[in-house]
Formats: structure tokens, C-alpha cells, sequence
């Protein structure tokens, strides 16, 4: 039986559409289907959905393009309280963007009461709503003037090292690595030689049955975001993953697409502000943000200009949302790896009703691209909802290397050999000729214009 399921879904509102997605999905793989029905209360299902923040960037009403919607959400939960009797965890969980508001992700769509609604009707289920951030902050003029630490996942935190097996394993950009705070030595400390660390909250790695609940969007760094890209929430500090390497193509780095003068002084302003913001309490955030206002009106704007590897000559994001993956999938809560190298049980399935195009992840444009994709492999997936969003996904590097061999393998399946259950057409078919969700392509983030699958025919 295909594992790869595409369906036409007009509207959130029409929940026995997403319900009956959802049953299907839950029911392909037959070891999922097996361990849903056993009565072990031990059981454990981690649901995951896309929470980077509660709104769009610069659109405070705007977010359905930008998160998993709650009713997807409520479907898988409830569906599977009832496959499971009741008996048993079920953690819903992610570390949105370190600025964003938790509360205020998980009051959209009723979330939360629709929550204690299934908590009612089944309570000997342990459900849990987690946010696994270890430190939130609070910024103004996109600056972080405030830094306070968050609850921890009450499962911990694994240290996982995949060592030679990393994909950053002797990177020539090694040392000049940028992660997500203003601390290049943390990241970097944690990515040298046969160091290759990544701090996992302790639930996701602990749990049986992970399922990815992704959103169909663009992305500035990765092309898209979808399931793989969809991992980087299940991290305890953001500032162990390598985000872009600094500089250009001429020195081996993709900070920027040419290393030219202006963009060398960019960089550099860039290094001195957030220094003094480290070292210089108060004033220092004061002044990196004049900085920062500054840089806006002598180097552009980041939503029309290149910068911080936020176009498809990124060559260091993806390799981390990767190694994310392999943790993921092959770690176990003590930091060793599984036996035999038997993946953890895993199933996807995507929310694309509502699609984000354009200046992904936070600032996308909605599309009524009307789809729900399922599948128990995020590469698969990816390569799937890529060509549905009407890119080629040989030209987006997360999907493609994630198709090669290592030693532990997202996918052992090769992107031409795709088979999907088209339910548009109630039949098998092979990817190539898979049709886009719309009579257009998505429109790709502007830093990533050559992603366009050119045989894509519209309209059929």
C-alpha cells in the first residue's frame, strides 16, 4: 500500500474531511495502526505541530499561513485518544521562535478548550501541552532587551553528538558559524571536529510515535519549511544549530551571495553591535539597536535584501535541520543511538489548506492551496509538497540530501521512484506526475527565484 497520501480539503470548517484524512493516515502503516490498538498505558505519542509564532511578523491578524491550525490539531489528538481507549500520553509540543508568545499560539482556533474537552471525555489520558523552549525573550526594534528563563520540558534535555556522522563533519566554514543569538562562540564551540552537538528536548526522543504537523510554506533559509525543516522545534537552545556560515562564496561562506565592500562593512557593524549588546548591559541593546536602525537605511531592508543566508545558496541550514532528523529518529534519551539503527515509528501530516508563500516563514503571504498531505517519511513527504507547492525538489538542498546515503538514513527511497495515492484522482501515481495543488506555482521567497519546477504542467 502507498504511504504517501494527497487530498483535496477546501475549508478548516469541514471537519469529516480532516477527520477522515486523519483516521486514513493513522490507519496506513501497520505498525502504527498495532501500536495505537495495544492497551500498554506506557504508551507515548508526541504530536508536533508548527508553532513559530502566534501571528504574522508585521501583521499582528494575520496567522493561518503561518502555524499547523488548531482544527488539524484537535483531529489527530482526538482521533488518536480514541485508537488509543484513552490509555496512555499524548504530548503536544514545539519551541516557537524564542520572542513569540506560547499563550497566545495555543489560544487560536479554541485550542486550548477544545484540549480539556478531550481531557474530559477521556480521563485516564495523560495529555500534556508543552512548550520546550528553555529561555524566552523580549526584544524592541528586534533587539532582545530581556531574557527569561522558561519551565524546562519536564522530560529533560538530551545532549546528542553525532560526531563524524554530522553533515557539518569537517564543513569548510568551521568557526564561522551563526546561530540564533548574538553568542557566535556557543554555537561554534558545539561544532568543531568530532564535536557535533545538538541539545533535543527530552519528550520528542523519548517518546514511541512522533507525528510531524507541519505547515505548507516557503522559507527564507531552506526553500521550504515542511517536515524537516520542522524539527528545529524540537530543540532545547536554538543557539547550538548553525543557521549560516559567515561570509560568501569567495571565503566558503553564504552569509551573503558575493562578499562585496558593502556587505563586508555589514558584517562588520553586524559583529560590533551585537558585541557590545553581549558585553555592555543596557546601553549596549540601547546602542546595538541604533546600529541595526542605521544598517536598515544605508543596506536595505531584510525583506528586500539578501542577507544572514536567506537564499538558496544556503549551504549550512539544511545540514543542520538534517542532523536534527537522524537525532530524532536514531537517539535515545541517553544520547546513545538505537540498536540496529532501527528508526523511531514516525508519520506527517501536513496542513496545507491555508499556505504561506513568499517571505517565509514569518512574514508569508496566505494561499488557498486546499491540500492535506500524509506519510510515515519527512523526506518523502517534503519531495511530495514540494512538487504540490510547484518547485523541483532536486533544486531544494534539504529534500534532496536527505535522499542520500548515510549511515542513518532519512529516506532509502530515491525522489524518481515516488509513488502517491492521489485522491484528487483515486489512484496511484508516479511523482513526476503529480499536479500542483493551485493553477499556479507558490511564489518562492525572493532569495530563492531558481527553485520553480519548469515541467510542471497547470491547470489539469
Amino acid at each position: 500500500m502507498c504511504e504517501i497520501h494527497v487530498m483535496s480539503a477546501t475549508d478548516y470548517n469541514k471537519s469529516n474531511e480532516i477527520y477522515s484524512f486523519v483516521e486514513s493516515a493513522l490507519s496506513v502503516d501497520s505498525k502504527i495502526a498495532s501500536f495505537l490498538k495495544n492497551d500498554n498505558p506506557a504508551r507515548h505519542v508526541v504530536v508536533k505541530p508548527n508553532w513559530v509564532q502566534e501571528a504574522h511578523e508585521h501583521k499582528p491578524d494575520i496567522w493561518e499561513p503561518l502555524i499547523t491550525h488548531p482544527s488539524i490539531v484537535i483531529a489527530v489528538v482526538e482521533t488518536l485518544a480514541k485508537k488509543m481507549r484513552g490509555r496512555g500520553t499524548i504530548s503536544i509540543c514545539d519551541a516557537p521562535h524564542t520572542y513569540a508568545s506560547f499563550e497566545a499560539i495555543v489560544a487560536r482556533g479554541e485550542l486550548k478548550s477544545n484540549l480539556e474537552k478531550i481531557r474530559l471525555l477521556w480521563p485516564e489520558l495523560q495529555l500534556e501541552l508543552l512548550d520546550l523552549r528553555r529561555e524566552t525573550w523580549i526584544t524592541k526594534e528586534e533587539v532582545v532587551v530581556e531574557r527569561h528563563p522558561n519551565p524546562d520540558d519536564p522530560r529533560g534535555y538530551v545532549m546528542v553528538d553525532l560526531g563524524g556522522n554530522s553533515l557539518f563533519y569537517r564543513h569548510p566554514g568551521e568557526g564561522r558559524f551563526y546561530g540564533a543569538d548574538y553568542d557566535r562562540a556557543e554555537v561554534n564551540k558545539h561544532h568543531c571536529g568530532e564535536k557535533q552537538e545538538y541539545l533535543i528536548a527530552g519528550t520528542p526522543i523519548a517518546c514511541d510515535l512522533f507525528i510531524n504537523l507541519p505547515k505548507m510554506k516557503t522559507h527564507k533559509k531552506t526553500g521550504i519549511t515542511c517536515c524537516l525543516k520542522n524539527l528545529v522545534g524540537i530543540n532545547g537552545n536554538k543557539n547550538w544549530l548553525p543557521h549560516h556560515t559567515e561570509g560568501g562564496p569567495s571565503n566558503l561562506g553564504d552569509e551573503f551571495p558575493q562578499l562585496s565592500l558593502k556587505n563586508r562593512l555589514e558584517s562588520g557593524a553586524k559583529k560590533f553591535g551585537t558585541m557590545v549588546a553581549l558585553n555592555v548591559p543596557i546601553l549596549g541593546t540601547w546602542a546595538y539597536r541604533k546600529v541595526r536602525n542605521t544598517g536598515k537605511q544605508v543596506f536595505g531592508n531584510s525583506e528586500a535584501v539578501i542577507r544572514n543566508g536567506n537564499w538558496s545558496g544556503n549551504d549550512t541550514c539544511w545540514r543542520m535541520a538534517l542532523d536534527l532528523n537522524r537525532a530524532l529518529l536514531y537517539a535515545n534519551s541517553d544520547g546513545t543511538w538505537r540498536e540496529h539503527f532501527q528508526p523511531k515509528a514516525y508519520l506527517a501530516i501536513v496542513d496545507g489548506i491555508v499556505g504561506g508563500e513568499g517571505n517565509g516563514p514569518l512574514c508569508p503571504d496566505a494561499v488557498q492551496s486546499n491540500i492535506l498531505v500524509s506519510g510515515t517519511n519527512a523526506a518523502e513527504v517534503d519531495a511530495v509538497v514540494a512538487k504540490l507547492m510547484g518547485f523541483d525538489p532536486y533544486k531544494i538542498p534539504i529534500i534532496k540530501h536527505a535522499f542520500e546515503f548515510h549511515r542513518f538514513p532519512i529516506s532509502t527511497n530515491k525522489i524518481e521512484n515516488l509513488m502517491v495515492f492521489d485522491k484528487r484522482l483515486e489512484r496511484e501515481i508516479i511523482l513526476a506526475n503529480l499536479a500542483p495543488a493551485m493553477k499556479r506555482s507558490f511564489r518562492p521567497h525572493f532569495g530563492w527565484p531558481d527553485i520553480l519546477d519548469e515541467k510542471t504542467i497547470y491547470g489539469i
